[in-house]
């Protein structure tokens, strides 16, 4: 009864509100709207159904057949070890109550951090030849870490200083690269950067992939263009997803998750640079954005032995090979933008730009998707 407005109708806020205060409840939805009737809960046993209008109904016995309840922390979810939820997003909180948003189809991983400023990581659980890949949280905003601390993280373009000093630079031309909407180059830009920001700011943060891409087919190193349509994964172990001109990693990347409550696509420049940012202020590199990780040859993805690249659970953002970027450059030349170190290059870092033309393909180049709600 108090669930109803003052007009004589059923306010699904308020009856929201009332369900989550009963004691034991369980299966209440994370939402509710006119779609979600008729919504069957559970209360000490009984099966409880709710109906658009209001009405009540219980069912005389007791049941055994009780769904479990939804996982509200990463500790609980990721000792379930299940996928969250097949359908629909999923709102957890870490033990800083910092707010993940999990995608449908995913859980959180086995070895995933339990707090957000550590890198918490998901994995995909549901979503067929992409199982098995992860992605890690980057969250935006105010975040909370150990004794109460609260640093602010924002979206945003950046050029960082030798000491790691970030200067956000938002839609300005760093060293002749923009995120353009539309390019007449050849390279293929974000898929909807502003539709990413916005996405960012209604729900605290973005995926980015915890690895290189990996070619799911692969059985040894790849040598040519030639296996360039297989599908992506980011999976440790994997052969590195190389030999692959800009515009297709922009359209591997998107094709990862199509028809989803979530979208896929390639790193722009918002993403990886905000994501160096954060692993300057939650790690032990604060200055990331320089560093060199010079190996003896391509690794597979994760497994880059001579100094190995880590930092809160990301891999490989300052070594092993160029990764593609979103960014147009002012030349028609070579429109298309890397950044990352390549495991020949001792003059390159974390944050390095260069630029390159749309047909560029070799052993030294790669790719990182992002996801974001």
């Amino acid at each position: 009864m108090g669930s109803y407005g003052i007009d004589g109708n059923l306010n699904y806020e308020k009856l929201k509100e009332n369900l989550d205060k009963v004691e034991g409840i369980v299966n209440v939805p994370d939402s509710i709207t006119k779609e979600s009737f008729p919504i069957e809960v559970y209360v000490d046993g009984y099966k409880v159904t709710i109906e658009k209008n209001g009405n009540v109904t219980v069912e005389d016995e007791k049941t055994s057949n009780i769904p479990k309840p939804k996982p509200t922390t990463i500790e609980q979810a990721r000792e379930e070890g299940t996928v969250l939820d097949e359908n629909n997003p999923t709102t957890i909180k870490d033990k800083y109550e910092n707010k993940i948003i999990v995608p449908e189809g995913f859980k959180i991983a086995s070895d995933s951090a339990g707090d957000a400023t550590k890198g918490v990581v998901i994995e995909d659980v549901n979503h067929g030849d992409t199982a098995g890949s992860q992605f890690v949280w980057i969250p935006v905003g105010e975040i909370k870490g150990e004794n109460g601390v609260i640093k602010t993280t924002e979206l945003n373009r950046y050029t960082f200083a030798t000491n790691g000093t970030p200067t956000a630079q938002g839609s300005n031309v760093i060293d002749g690269c923009q995120e353009l909407v539309v390019s007449d180059r050849g390279n293929t830009t974000a898929k909807d950067l502003e539709g990413f920001k916005k996405s960012v700011s209604q729900n605290g943060g973005y995926y980015i992939g915890r690895y290189e891409a990996g070619d799911s087919s692969a059985t040894t190193d790849r040598t040519n263009i030639s296996t360039k349509t297989s599908i992506p994964v980011c999976k440790q172990g994997q052969y590195v997803y190389n030999f692959v001109e800009q515009p297709q990693a922009a359209d591997l990347s998107r094709n990862m998750y199509k028809n989803q409550t979530f979208t896929s696509d390639l790193v722009n420049s918002y993403a990886w640079d905000t994501a160096i940012l954060f692993i300057q202020e939650f790690s032990e590199d604060k200055d990331y954005s320089r560093e060199k990780r010079l190996q003896k040859s391509l690794a597979k993805t994760g497994e880059a032995i001579d100094g190995i690249d880590v930092k809160c659970n990301i891999y490989d953002m300052a070594g092993n090979a160029f990764e593609w970027g979103t960014e147009t450059v002012a030349s028609y030349l070579t429109p298309c933008t890397v950044r990352d170190e390549t495991y020949t290059s001792s003059r390159n870092y974390a944050n390095y730009g260069n630029t390159s033309n749309v047909m560029y393909t070799n052993q030294y180049c790669t790719f990182r998707p992002i996801l974001y709600l």
